[in-house]
């Protein structure tokens, strides 16, 4: 799993690190307060780890391997609100991804969703992060990568997004 840090960069969860700069800082969108969500860097404390069956996800051009059980924030650019589905009812039902880096984005961008391939059992690393929180999760490597959001559980109360707000 990979996540976007304060320099703008795409670090990678694929196995536990022997050493974490106490600096290192991801990204997340705060959507615990609907009214105002918002987004933070929060410093890496904790990683989780699990296995679960991942699915690779094409998100326009890109490629994304992620946890099947997982959700992802998706909308529509004319639209005034995101919404955040399991990655089990995306494939071939039209759902745009919503794609925004915090740090260099001037406006956020959406492209279609498509499940392409699914692997029975992953073993994944993410950082610990709190209810109404949503992971920026890079798409590419490098400097200034584009993100898309996922999130493992979310409450009822934080699915829906205004999207005039997060931007």
């Amino acid at each position: 799993m990979k996540v976007l840090t304060l320099d703008n960069r795409t670090y990678t969860l694929e196995k536990i690190p022997e050493f974490v700069d106490d600096k290192l800082r991801f990204a997340v969108l705060d959507n615990s307060n609907p009214e105002d969500p918002d987004y933070f860097f929060i410093p890496l404390i904790f990683l989780e780890s699990f296995n679960a069956p991942a699915a690779i996800i094409k998100i326009g051009q890109y490629k994304i391997k992620m946890p099947l059980d997982w959700k992802m924030v998706v909308g529509e650019a004319e639209q005034g609100e995101l919404n955040v589905l399991p990655i089990t009812s995306l494939n071939d039902r039209g759902f745009e991804a919503f794609m925004f880096n915090p740090l260099s984005s001037g406006k956020p961008d959406f492209a279609e969703v498509d499940i392409v391939d699914i692997y029975q059992e992953v073993k994944w690393y993410f950082p610990k992060i709190k209810t109404g929180q949503i992971l920026a999760v890079p798409l590419t490597n490098g400097p200034k990568p584009q993100c898309a959001y996922f999130v493992k559980d979310i409450s009822r109360q934080c699915e829906n997004i205004d999207y005039g707000s997060v931007w």
